[in-house]
């Protein structure tokens, strides 16, 4: 495998393709181990994150319509953010749940930030400051996450492990076309808005 090919064989587990079924995956499985309350904690912390994706996108797509001209929008990476409070949370959660530390929560996330930020950069997918960006709201969203989950209980990461990496590798390779359809939605929105106020 060449390098380019291993950066895109790494890169693709950030993809929305991936990181949403996961997300589905990952609550039922800790649900049904009996860690409802992890469940919840966990489920709300990603989602939140990933709701705060998308409005940090749409306001990009503002700001470029009443400010940026014809240039390109700012786009934080969605690959990097998800990824990171995602995997980062889990890691933690399966590794390092005990240790209630800061710095041992942000760990995981930096970790997970550094190697998808290197292959959002090296494929020209982003700027340095969107995988910044990406970067800050994914390790600032999966501390805050680990930090008001609660101890994961034994045995959870030998239940749970084999069906994740599962889910993960059934789903890698498969692209969602979130970006087109985010711009989409807002300009769609954008004009009928501004037929009705008058922006």
């Amino acid at each position: 495998m060449g390098s380019e090919n291993l950066i895109k064989f790494i890169t693709n587990f950030g993809d929305e393709a991936v990181i949403l079924p996961l997300i589905f995956v990952t609550t039922i499985l800790f649900s049904v181990a009996g860690w409802m309350r992890g469940a919840l904690v966990w489920f709300f912390g990603v989602s939140l994150t990933v709701s705060c994706i998308i409005l940090v996108k749409m306001f990009g797509l503002l700001w470029a319509e009443w400010y940026g001209g014809y240039g390109r929008a700012f786009s934080l990476s969605g690959h990097v953010a998800a990824s990171t409070v995602v995997y980062g949370s889990l890691l933690h959660i399966f590794i390092f749940s005990r240790f209630r530390s800061w710095l041992i929560a942000a760990l995981p996330p930096i970790v997970i930030a550094a190697i998808l930020s290197y292959t959002r950069l090296y494929l020209m997918a982003h700027t340095l400051a969107e995988v910044v960006a990406g970067t800050s709201l994914g390790v600032i969203g999966a501390v805050v996450t680990e930090r008001f989950t609660p101890e994961s209980p034994d045995g959870l990461m030998r239940w749970c492990m084999p069906v994740i990496l599962m889910v993960m590798f059934i789903f890698h390779g498969y692209v969602l076309e979130a970006e087109p359809a985010l711009q989409r939605i807002f300009h769609v929105s954008y004009l009928s808005i501004n037929q009705v106020i008058g922006w």
